[in-house]
């Protein structure tokens, strides 16, 4: 069985997920040149930390690293 990793995500990054295949992720992520991942047990506090207040639609997104390969490589819990 494979541990997931979580993305939360807000519709703009989702859709140029989908339009592009790939995505720079969201301005903290832009900033610090890292896509921001979660393992399930930190979901609630990220999205607590950092999307409490936001307006955007937000999604859940759940990565395979044995599929996703050297993109999850740094990942550290």
């Amino acid at each position: 069985m494979s541990d997931f990793v979580y993305r939360i995500s807000v519709a703009k990054e989702w859709e140029e997920l989908q339009r592009n295949g790939s995505t720079f992720g969201r301005e903290l992520d832009k900033s610090s040149r890292f896509i921001h991942l979660s393992k399930l047990h930190q979901v609630r506090s990220t999205l607590d930390r950092f999307f409490l207040n936001s307006k955007d639609e937000l999604y859940l997104l759940q990565i395979d690293p044995n599929k996703a390969g050297s993109a999850t490589s740094g990942f550290f819990g």
